[in-house]
C-alpha cells in the first residue's frame, strides 16, 4: 500500500436497521470502507489489506488498517469528485447520502470509558472547587451500555432533579498500551470524537458528607452520547486548540477552547497507563469547561460541537420502565 496521509473522519452507520458498518465520511457522503477497499484494489490493481466491516475490529488492526483505510479513502474522494458516487458495479452503490442513513456512536462498544473530573478551572469553580487537583482526577463509566449515538435519546434518571450535560473532547485509543510516557502518548491515539458526559449530579451526595456516589451520578445507561465521527489524529494538528460549544434548545451554554484543559492529554495518558492497560477503542473523556449548570428536562435537545469533528445532538427522554 502506498503511503497515505490517513486524514479521515470515520463513522459507524446503519445501512439497514441493526446492522452496523464501518464508513468514512467525505463531505456529505458516507462510504462503506470494507466494500470500497475491494473496489479500490480492483480499480488500482494494487494489494490492499482487507479492512474489517466494523469499527471495533478495525481499531484492533492498528496502524495497518489505518494506512489501508487512508488509501481507500483517498480513492473514494477521487471517485466522488469524478463521478459523484462510489460503486462496486453499476448496480452496487457503496456511497450513501449522510441524510439518508443513521449514524451510530463511532466507537459503539468500548471496553473502558475513563473520564476526567475538574480538568477546567471554570467548571471546577462553578462546583465550589477553586483549586484544581494536582494529579488527573479520573473516574470510570461502564463500557458499552452508557454509549449512544447521534440523535439518540438520553434517558433521564427519574429521581434526579439536577440532570446535567457536559460537552467534552474524547480521545480514542488505538493500541494496547501500558506505562506510556507523555512524549509517546500520541503514538497510542487513533483520533478524537465528541462525548456528552451526562450526569445526575444531585444523586452524588447521598451517601454521607465528603463522599461522592460516582456510580449513581455517572454510570447509568445512555449516559455517554458519542459522535458524530472519529476524526483521525492526523486531521487534528493540536487537540488543545479546538473550540467547544454546547447549545441547549438552540441557546449557547458552553463556549470554550480545549487549550483551557489543566491536565493535557499526554500527561493524562501517562497517568492512566501507570495504573491500567488501555486497549484499542478505549475512550478518555478529557473533562468539561464551565457553563454546564442548568438542569435539563424531558424534551430538551442538547448539541455539542467541536471544530474538526462536527456536532453531536441528543434528546432528553423519560426512561422506560
Amino acid at each position: 500500500v502506498r503511503k497515505s496521509r490517513s486524514k479521515m473522519r470515520l463513522v459507524t452507520y446503519e445501512p439497514t436497521p441493526s446492522r452496523d458498518r464501518l464508513g468514512v465520511l467525505i463531505s456529505d457522503k458516507v462510504v462503506d470502507l470494507a466494500l470500497a477497499r475491494d473496489a479500490c484494489e480492483k480499480d488500482t490493481r494494487t494489494d490492499i489489506p482487507i479492512l474489517p466491516s466494523d469499527m471495533m475490529s478495525f481499531l484492533n488492526e492498528g496502524d495497518t488498517a489505518i494506512r489501508a483505510a487512508g488509501t481507500v479513502a483517498e480513492w473514494c474522494q477521487r471517485q466522488l469528485k469524478k463521478i459523484g458516487k462510489v460503486s462496486m458495479t453499476s448496480s452496487t452503490l457503496l456511497s450513501h447520502d449522510l441524510k439518508k442513513i443513521q449514524l451510530r456512536a463511532p466507537v459503539p462498544r468500548p471496553s473502558k470509558i475513563l473520564c476526567l473530573a475538574l480538568n477546567y478551572q471554570a467548571h471546577a469553580a462553578e462546583g465550589g472547587n477553586p483549586d484544581l487537583p494536582e494529579k488527573p482526577y479520573v473516574f470510570i463509566k461502564p463500557g458499552i451500555h452508557p454509549v449512544v449515538g447521534p440523535g439518540d435519546k438520553v434517558f433521564k434518571v427519574p429521581e434526579s432533579d439536577n440532570f446535567i450535560f457536559e460537552g467534552e473532547l474524547a480521545v480514542v485509543i488505538g493500541k494496547c498500551c501500558h506505562h506510556v510516557p507523555a512524549d509517546k502518548a500520541y503514538d497510542v491515539i487513533t483520533g478524537y470524537t465528541i462525548v456528552n458526559d451526562m450526569s445526575a449530579r444531585d444523586l452524588g451526595k447521598t451517601i454521607r458528607p465528603g463522599m461522592v456516589d460516582w456510580f449513581r451520578v455517572k454510570a447509568f445507561d445512555s449516559s455517554l452520547p458519542m459522535g458524530p465521527c472519529l476524526t483521525t489524529k492526523d486531521e487534528i494538528e493540536d487537540p488543545h486548540n479546538l473550540r467547544l460549544v454546547v447549545r441547549v434548545n438552540g441557546q449557547t451554554t458552553q463556549d470554550a477552547f480545549t487549550s483551557e484543559m489543566f491536565h493535557k492529554i499526554p500527561q493524562v495518558i501517562e497517568f492512566i497507563t501507570h495504573y491500567i492497560t488501555l486497549d484499542p477503542g478505549d475512550i478518555i473523556a478529557t473533562g468539561t469547561p464551565g457553563g454546564s449548570k442548568d438542569a435539563l428536562k424531558v424534551g430538551d435537545k442538547v448539541e455539542v460541537e467541536i471544530e474538526k469533528i462536527g456536532a453531536l445532538a441528543s434528546v432528553i427522554a423519560e426512561r422506560p420502565e
